[in-house]
């Protein structure tokens, strides 16, 4: 039996939780009804993220929905561009999105979420991703550590000669 290779994935951030939602950190579920995704940029990927949520263009859910991957679901999202993106020259036009739902467990599924922030997806879920524009995320084997970007490795080295003082 083969086991399965899982990636964390950090896509894009194409903009931020749109405002007029129920959204508090502190319980869980975090959000209370649909997601509102607000785009301020987008470099034409087909999933993108903000605060622990991700959303797919249309596309790539009727794919994902077509295909025998696991441990997601898929949900209503309300789109929106703030007035900087109306600002600004786009390569790709903003097409219709759907919110992707990690419910998977940990080794079995496609799809899971990993803490509150993290998406972890296999080898074919990975696959299923690059079909379509996915040239702007980050990806780390899920089996290492969670990696540390250069300013926040700056901004902890900074805190912790704080403390020492």
């Amino acid at each position: 039996m083969t086991t399965m290779a899982f990636h964390r994935i950090e896509p894009e951030v194409a903009g931020g939780i749109g405002p007029g939602i129920d959204y508090d950190s502190t319980r869980e579920p975090r959000l209370q009804g649909d997601l509102h995704y607000e785009f301020q940029g987008w470099l034409g990927d087909e999933i993108v993220t903000t605060s622990g949520f991700w959303i797919v263009t249309d596309t790539l859910a009727e794919t994902l929905e077509a295909s025998d991957l696991t441990g997601f679901e898929l949900a209503r999202v309300v789109v929106t561009v703030d007035d900087e993106y109306e600002r600004m020259d786009h390569e790709h036009e903003l097409p219709s999105w759907r919110r992707l739902v990690p419910t998977g467990t940990a080794g079995v599924e496609d799809f899971r979420l990993e803490g509150r922030t993290n998406l972890v997806v296999s080898d074919r879920a990975l696959d299923l991703l690059r079909s379509g524009r996915l040239e702007h995320a980050e990806l780390s084997p899920a089996d290492e550590p969670v990696p540390v970007s250069p300013i926040m490795q700056r901004f902890l080295a900074l805190r912790a000669a704080r403390d020492e003082s």
